[in-house]
């Protein structure tokens, strides 16, 4: 049975990660270790989408919570997501309650349980690589099609959701809700980034995407929160005042997503050392537990000054 299930299930996608690759392998900085892995093992944990089951109130905290409060246009979507997956478990309730012995069955069940979100991401992912293939090559035709941006802004959501919410979620909760939480994540992730990706598509007049470009000694670093909000202290946990992205594509190739009067806007797209140090360390500050690289210097430099970088926000 195991063989069927999609055990190790990544939060970045790998696609995405292959750009700070080399023969297959990336330097990663954790902790105060820094180490050269495959891309395969980074990013990643055993089950991370596997479907839990929901009781009738966490079913209600879902709808009242989140499908509720969501544009009246997407809630049906919403509804019919949730049904989609709570089934796994109610058949497997429904073969354990009837004492049926049906192995293949039950394998079809498990595999669902298990796969069904990683899928789902896959899906989403398939769909955002072309957008992102075309930054990097610095074609941003796809916006001129309603369809393909619709999809680039919901890929956007979801990947910032993926693991943002888990890390604010488990930094806001007490236990006992963040073990509610940790149970309806799945399903609340999918329809959090929907919700986003509709907004950030229909506000999407008042910001400008920039392109950087960074020739420079110093390449852009990414992480496992690779998508960051960099109008937000990364040390707080409170909702940030302002909402604007810094989005590593490659070691030469970044996106942000601007107000249009935004003070974080670069006064070259041509980006030197200086500010693409300032740049990386803004992404180790904001990640969970790795931040990946092509070569080691970087990482060095962001490990000897993370904290200082750090101290600053906590003064603030």
């Amino acid at each position: 049975m195991s063989s069927d299930l999609l055990k190790l299930q990544h939060y970045v996608p790998r696609f995405y990660l292959r750009a700070w690759a080399v023969r297959k392998k990336l330097w990663v900085l954790q902790g105060r270790n820094i180490f050269n892995s495959n891309v395969r093992n980074v990013a990643a944990q055993n089950y991370f989408y596997r479907l839990h089951e929901l009781s009738a109130e966490d079913i209600q905290f879902v709808r009242e919570m989140v499908i509720n409060n969501s544009p009246e246009g997407l809630r049906s979507g919403h509804e019919f997501l949730l049904k989609a997956f709570t089934l796994p478990h109610r058949v497997k309730r429904a073969l354990e309650q009837s004492g049926r012995q049906e192995p293949e069955f039950r394998k079809l069940v498990e595999e669902s349980i298990t796969n069904l979100n990683e899928k789902y991401h896959g899906a989403i992912e398939s769909e955002f690589k072309h957008q992102i293939d075309g930054l990097i090559s610095g074609d941003m035709s796809f916006l001129k099609e309603p369809q393909q941006e619709m999809l680039f802004y919901r890929g956007l959501a979801a990947q910032m959701l993926r693991t943002n919410v888990m890390i604010r979620a488990k930094a806001i909760f007490q236990q006992a809700q963040y073990e509610t939480f940790s149970r309806v994540a799945n399903v609340v992730v999918q329809i959090l980034a929907v919700n986003l990706g509709l907004n950030l598509y229909s506000t999407r007049d008042q910001y400008k995407l920039v392109l950087l470009n960074n020739f420079s000694n110093v390449p852009f670093v990414t992480a496992d929160q690779p998508i960051i909000n960099i109008a937000a202290n990364p040390t707080e946990t409170t909702p940030p005042k302002g909402f604007e992205l810094y989005y590593p594509l490659s070691p030469q190739k970044a996106m942000m997503l601007l107000d249009l009067e935004s003070a974080h806007s670069p006064s070259d797209l041509s980006v030197s050392s200086g500010p693409a140090h300032m740049y990386n360390l803004s992404m180790a500050a904001h990640s969970h537990y790795q931040v990946f690289a092509s070569s080691p210097p970087e990482l060095e430099a962001i490990k000897s000054e993370l904290n200082a970088y750090l101290s600053c926000f906590r003064s603030s």
